[in-house]
């Protein structure tokens, strides 16, 4: 434990250090740091209370903690080769970081409040320092929609404590709660939809989509790669604490499908990513739902680092080329980019044997059919959506590779990891399955190339109006007992 806390006030120290000078430096100074405590604590700790009775923070290094920090330390390293970029942002993606590190080792629903709100301000912050107008509008929507959802957080919050006594999550699932009782299920039903706000949920996480594609290159690399990870976690530690499994089944199917329905049509190239963000984690919430925590965990270290590739290399191709219109861009794209593109299009379509394919290979493992159909279905419209990219796989001239390679490998890395320790992916029938989904789903595309349908688009009031109406019907449903 007291190496992880390490990790984490080196990269807090070396983040408030950097605002007084060599910012870069301090940064590369609080990786080295961060990943030699991570090597003294890894393969974790168990449980302990930093601070003591009564009012200590739970904390532990559990695979929730080992995985995020496994991933955070990744897509630091390939935001510093990448960057170039001046002033405090060094700084404040350096506290960022540490800020998401620590959300992964806490095991209490105040402390992970905290951390959620601080991530969001300070992701404000860097989505705002492109200094572009859409950028600044997504990023004050993001800041406020978010800080809506954590106030109905805090009240759940309130309404857990005063019945139970307690926020730590261990102490909740060993108090084993039946939601019965009207107040608890509407706290619970509080804290689910506020972390579903946070997470990105649709149609709670409205704002995710252009927050993440307006934002410069990096911050959207961290933004979907680390950031919305916390908000999972959360999720994880309620379906822990709570009987809400059925809840985050029918979340992640409204997310999946959802996320899917307005990405197949976007043309902005950077928006369509972060339609997938949204469309990606339905796969993580029936994870958590049906009880495949390991499974949910390593499709979000693998989405991390495709979704991280992929944003690297879409935002490379839009600096370099003055266009984000994903037709606009064929045919114009520096090789490393286009590179980038093709490898992270063909992980998250889950082609063998990269992270992609591996992580939903976990997922469908011991899920009941219906579940694997919903896995079917999402992969096809996956597969689907990111053909539309196929024309911009053809390079031209040379470019900056930056943090490509680091996440390329990444991917790779944990595919061929995946594949190897994952029952039946080596398989032919396994390959097989996957081959035939990915070209399926192209089909799919062929098919709907001449369909426009008209998806409505929120605005900033209606955000806020369906983030509240939502928000009461998850209370409500947990109230109910659904399903």
């Amino acid at each position: 434990m007291a190496a992880a806390l390490s990790g984490v006030l080196a990269y807090v120290g070396c983040g408030l250090l950097g605002f007084l000078g060599a910012p870069c430096l301090f940064s590369w100074l609080a990786l080295l740091a961060g990943s030699a405590a991570f090597l003294l604590w890894v393969p974790g700790f168990p449980e302990a209370l930093l601070g003591g009775l009564p009012w200590g923070i739970a904390v532990a290094g559990d695979m929730w903690a080992v995985g995020l920090w496994t991933l955070g330390l990744v897509l630091h390293a390939a935001v510093l080769l990448h960057a170039r970029r001046p002033g405090a942002f060094h700084p404040l993606v350096t506290i960022l970081i540490g800020t998401c590190l620590a959300g992964s080792l806490s095991r209490d629903l105040f402390n992970l409040y905290v951390l959620m709100d601080l991530s969001s301000l300070l992701a404000l912050v860097l989505i705002a320092t492109g200094r572009r107008v859409p950028a600044v509008w997504a990023g004050l929507r993001y800041l406020v929609l978010t800080e809506v959802g954590l106030t109905l957080y805090l009240f759940g919050l309130g309404l857990v404590y005063g019945k139970m006594g307690t926020l730590s999550i261990t102490s909740l699932a060993a108090g084993r709660p039946e939601l019965s009782d009207p107040t608890l299920a509407v706290g619970v039903g509080l804290l689910l939809a506020g972390a579903a706000v946070k997470t990105g949920v649709f149609v709670l996480g409205l704002w995710l989509p252009q927050a993440h594609g307006q934002a410069p290159t990096e911050v959207s690399v961290l933004l979907s790669g680390i950031v919305v990870k916390i908000g999972v976690v959360t999720l994880a530690r309620l379906g822990e604490a709570f009987p809400v499994g059925g809840a985050l089944v029918g979340l992640g199917i409204l997310t999946g499908f959802g996320g899917l329905a307005y990405a197949l049509w976007e043309r902005d190239l950077k928006v369509f990513l972060g339609c997938h963000t949204v469309s990606q984690l339905g796969y993580m919430l029936m994870g958590l739902g049906l009880g495949a925590g390991t499974g949910a965990l390593l499709y979000a270290v693998a989405h991390g680092l495709f979704k991280g590739l992929l944003f690297l290399a879409a935002g490379e191709a839009v600096d370099r080329v003055g266009r984000r219109e994903i037709a606009g861009l064929a045919g114009r794209l520096p090789v490393p980019a286009a590179l980038g593109l093709g490898m992270g299009a063909w992980a998250i379509a889950g082609l063998p044997p990269l992270a992609g394919f591996a992580a939903k290979g976990a997922l469908a493992q011991g899920a009941p059919a219906w579940a694997k159909g919903a896995f079917i279905a999402l992969g096809l419209g996956t597969a689907a959506s990111f053909s539309k990219l196929i024309p911009l796989l053809r390079p031209r001239g040379a470019g900056p590779v930056g943090g490509v390679p680091v996440l390329a490998a990444g991917v790779l890395g944990l595919g061929l990891g995946g594949t190897l320790l994952v029952g039946g992916l080596l398989s032919p029938r396994a390959w097989g399955e996957a081959l035939l989904v990915v070209g399926l789903g192209y089909g799919l595309y062929l098919g709907l190339g001449r369909v426009r349908p008209r998806l409505p688009r929120w605005g900033f009031d209606w955000s806020v109006v369906s983030l509240l109406a939502a928000s009461v019907g998850v209370a409500g449903l947990v109230l109910l007992g659904w399903p």
